[in-house]
């Protein structure tokens, strides 16, 4: 083993021995060298070095011959030589056997280790390193100023092992440690461990030596540390030691992800952490939680202050009587608390400066409110819970932020199981699931229906299920303003200025879960109110530009707006709603269906943001993205908006046929139809779309019922638009239902209204359908004919909409014609443009109709994607193909059971639809029962 000092005498020893490296001026070679290991020195440097002004006339020759020297003394050992590098020479070797680099290295690492003792042995080894005097027998400018500076970070290394000592019980080694340094700390050290020694009276004496000097010879009294062991000395007591922290909740559970969360963020001393969150979450019972199991990394004591912020029974504790209830803990006597803010600050940074405490402040209403309890130093860890995010904090301290989340399911039936048993869940296992879902993952909703249980034992938590259901808020009410969610909620609530209150009113009674960025500044009127919500944790913005209040804020704050707002000022805020999501939706289905534009009424200019869509992908997603919301604030919406329902409706029919949403696009056209008069266009359209979408949930007769309205009020206005939209939905279901003549009648009829109206996208659909129809009959070359007109005008257009149609349709005419290279070719792209377009309709229906063509495993595949989107659509003519298909593929390979099992639910659906390929399955079950037999 090789080691190379300079911490003493210039010195190499290996295996134990030590080398002769000559006479004083090679050693300063050797030195500059190793103070540099791993790094090129300049010749000319090297010669400043060694020799200042006093160079030879020509030590260049006097360097090369030291260096020649050293080079065969180091020759031998290993991982160790002298090289010449760009004009230079380089000292290679491990930096780490070099004494004064593995000494700044355990210095490093003691200063960055939170454990005490480990720290401790780290600064022991390091200055062990030491064997006296740096570069000892050397003489030159730059040794003298390299020596200063490894003297000075020793006596900085030996006050912070000092530090290290008294804080672990060790004075006595401190008393015995030679008192070379001079410094107020030093002394500070030396008169508290004479103190914590049991001699007091020698410890004022030298307190009082110190005093004296400072004054004669800097003119200034004994800084914070000094006077305040001094105070220690006179009151005649050990540094108090606070043990505040409130008794851990007994019935904690979960939160891990959490409590790893705050290990990260107070992993290193002098960190501070906030955890926010709203009302109610448990974020008192986090803190505390962490606080006792982390308590032994703090030895100088837990500090505890609820700042009672948020209180719905008491004012919040002002920052300056819990600064004085900070300073008693420590064990400052009352009548020494200095009386201005400024200066109780100013000790109590004082005495936490050189500590390892914990400080929890509970409840803090702001960042001012906690600002003066900040510790000095950065030695105490300090962790804060608040309603509020506390951004000034975060800003302005670096503080780390824990914003808390409301338990996940299993979490807050573990919760539940803690206070009530798991027994009683399990005895009552639907009134507990419902209980879980109406609490919200809310901790203190939970703990009120504990203590409601504990109070009441045989009542059934049924009837409490039953209490939620009808009225959740006053289920959730103990009595006390402690365990009250109206009366939480409302502290936070009277915290907000007077737009953000208003704005607050707006948004519990919207429509929805979720609503997005745009529509909320619409609603509410500005931006800034939502910024301020969400920094008070009553609104969450997640994800990213879509905001969503708890179900449990948002009945509060519908409460509190039909309490207190004016009816016709939250009509103009609906309006305001209304009005975005009629523009956005236009503009959004103008990028989406650009060639349908008579479907929809031009759109109002909505209040606020404005949309812009750069293509059909963003308002796809766009309108993805809201649909919820809008289906919401449709079918909510009061009697005086019915206009507005309407126009969305005819706004968003093709979106949602296209996209599958079929039981959406029912709900939405109802509430259209039910807000128009009989006999008027807008009743023609509302009824086709409700039978439009009726037909793709297989509800056929009520679609039928629906269409013949429609189709009476075409005739009667004679329009052609609505009639040509109407006798397509009609020739589609006499088609479905096997009446081919009745569906061509229709199908005729539909393209010659289509053609009056001048639209040729209408035309195309007609023509499509048209074709769909003659393939359907067996006329395949027919079929080819209408697809390819139809097919013209939708590249004419370049309508991505109407061409994957014929795609997929043309792959089924060629397939029946045998042309199975153009029939695939043709049906992947559709399935293409189908993927491209998001447009769901098209593809299970494409699925299905390409899996027929295939045998095998291929066909089995692609009639499994066919039956999982029909499956979560509800298209159920779709799902009885794809489990026809699938039964058959089974069938034919032999696998009776799943055969079986596919081919009854395809009779299933086929007899509800009432359709005549009921009776092919039959056919095809006899058989397979046959051989299951």
């Amino acid at each position: 083993m090789v080691e190379l000092r300079v911490l003493g005498t210039v010195e190499v020893v290996a295996g134990g021995t030590r080398l002769d490296v000559g006479h004083a001026r090679q050693r300063d070679v050797l030195a500059v060298l190793l103070l540099d290991v791993g790094r090129a020195v300049p010749v000319d440097r090297l010669i400043d070095r060694v020799w200042g002004e006093r160079a030879p006339r020509q030590p260049r020759n006097a360097l090369y011959a030291y260096v020649s020297r050293l080079r065969g003394l180091l020759a031998p050992l290993d991982g160790v030589a002298i090289e010449r590098d760009r004009g230079g020479y380089v000292l290679v070797a491990d930096p780490l056997t070099v004494d004064v680099h593995r000494f700044e290295d355990l210095l490093r690492r003691a200063r960055a280790t939170a454990d005490d003792p480990a720290a401790l042995a780290l600064y022991d080894e390091a200055l062990g390193l030491w064997r006296g005097e740096p570069f000892s027998g050397l003489d030159s400018p730059w040794v003298d100023g390299v020596r200063g500076e490894l003297e000075r970070k020793r006596e900085a290394a030996e006050l912070d092992r000092d530090d290290l000592r008294l804080r672990t019980g060790a004075h006595a080694e401190v008393l015995t440690r030679p008192n070379a340094a001079s410094g107020e700390r030093a002394a500070a050290q030396r008169i508290e461990a004479l103190h914590l020694d049991g001699r007091p009276a020698d410890a004022l004496r030298e307190y009082e030596r110190v005093r004296a000097r400072l004054a004669d010879e800097l003119g200034a009294d004994p800084g914070p540390r000094l006077r305040g062991v001094h105070e220690r000395i006179l009151r005649g007591g050990q540094p108090a030691v606070p043990r505040q922290l409130p008794a851990a909740p007994p019935s904690f559970t979960g939160r891990a992800g959490e409590l790893a969360a705050l290990d990260r963020l107070l992993a290193a001393p002098g960190a501070v952490a906030v955890v926010s969150g709203a009302g109610g979450l448990g974020k008192t019972w986090l803190a505390v939680r962490w606080a006792a199991g982390n308590a032994s990394r703090f030895p100088d004591g837990q500090l505890y202050a609820d700042l009672r912020g948020f209180d719905p029974a008491r004012e919040p504790v002002p920052a300056e009587r819990a600064l004085r209830g900070l300073l008693g803990a420590l064990g400052v006597a009352p009548a020494s608390i200095p009386p201005e803010p400024d200066a109780q600050a100013a000790l109590y940074r004082s005495l936490t400066a050189q500590r390892r405490l914990l400080v929890l402040l509970d409840n803090a209403r702001d960042t001012a409110h906690v600002t003066p309890l900040l510790p000095g130093g950065s030695s105490c860890s300090v962790l804060i819970t608040s309603r509020h995010e506390l951004g000034g904090l975060l800003t302005t301290h670096g503080a780390g932020a824990l914003p808390l989340r409301t338990l996940a399911e299993p979490e807050a039936r573990d919760l539940l199981a803690h206070k009530l048993g798991a027994a009683r869940l399990a005895a009552e296992p639907e009134a507990a699931g419902e209980i879980l879902r109406r609490c919200g993952g809310l901790s203190l909703a939970l703990a009120i229906i504990a203590a409601r249980v504990t109070a009441q034992p045989d009542r059934p938590l049924a009837a409490l299920a039953g209490e939620l259901r009808e009225s959740r808020l006053d289920a959730l009410d103990t009595g006390e303003l402690s365990a009250n969610l109206r009366a939480v909620f409302e502290v936070s609530y009277r915290c907000l200025d007077a737009g953000a209150a208003t704005a607050f009113r707006l948004l519990g009674p919207a429509p929805g879960g979720v609503i997005g960025r745009a529509a909320a500044t619409a609603l509410v009127g500005n931006a800034r109110a939502l910024r301020v919500l969400c920094a008070a944790n009553l609104l969450a913005e997640d994800p990213p530009g879509r905001f969503r209040m708890h179900d449990l804020v948002k009945l509060y704050a519908g409460e509190l707006a039909a309490a207190t707002d004016d009816p016709g000022a939250r009509l103009a805020a609906s309006t305001r709603l209304f009005d975005h999501y009629l523009g956005w939706a236009s503009a959004a289905m103008d990028r989406f269906s650009p060639h349908e534009p008579y479907l929809r009424e031009p759109a109002p200019c909505p209040v606020g943001p404005q949309p812009d869509f750069a293509d059909a992908g963003a308002a796809r997603a766009w309108l993805d993205a809201e649909r919820a919301a809008m289906l919401a604030a449709a079918t909510r919406a009061p009697a005086e908006l019915a206009g507005h329902v309407v126009r969305l409706s005819a706004t968003l029919w093709r979106y949602l046929e296209v996209a599958a949403f079929y039981h959406d696009a029912v709900a939405l056209h109802s509430a259209a139809l039910a807000a128009t008069r009989p006999g008027t266009p807008e009743r023609g359209f509302a009824a086709r779309a409700v039978g439009t979408a009726l037909i793709r949930l297989g509800r056929y007769d009520e679609a039928a019922g629906h269409l013949e309205q429609a189709l009476s009020v075409a005739v009667e206005r004679g329009d052609d638009l609505l009639e040509s939209m109407v006798r397509n939905a009609f020739a589609t279901i006499a088609d479905l239902r096997g009446h081919r003549a009745a569906a061509r009648e229709h199908l005729g009829l539909a393209l010659a209204a289509a053609r009056r109206t001048g639209h040729a996208l209408l035309e195309g659909i007609a023509l499509c359908n048209t074709g769909e129809h003659h393939r359907w009959c067996g006329d395949h070359d027919a079929a080819v004919g209408y697809l390819r007109r139809s097919g013209r005008i939708a590249l004419d257009l370049g309508s991505a909409g109407l061409g994957g149609p014929v795609l997929a349709a043309l792959g089924g005419a060629y397939a029946g014609l045998g042309r199975s290279e153009e029939a695939d070719d043709h049906f992947r792209r559709a399935l293409e443009f189908a993927k491209t377009g998001g447009d769901t309709n098209l593809e299970v229906s494409a699925l299905n109709e390409f899996a027929a063509t295939k045998t095998g495993d291929e066909a089995i595949e692609l009639y499994q994607r066919a039956l999982a989107l029909a499956e979560r659509t509800g298209h159920l003519r779709e799902r009885a193909v794809a489990h026809h298909g699938l039964g058959t593929a089974r069938r034919a390979a032999g696998r009776h059971a799943e055969a079986k099992a596919h081919l009854e639910a395809a009779l299933a659906a086929y007899t509800e639809l009432g359709i005549p390929e009921a009776d092919e399955v039959r056919r095809l079950l006899d058989p397979v029962t046959s051989v299951r037999g």
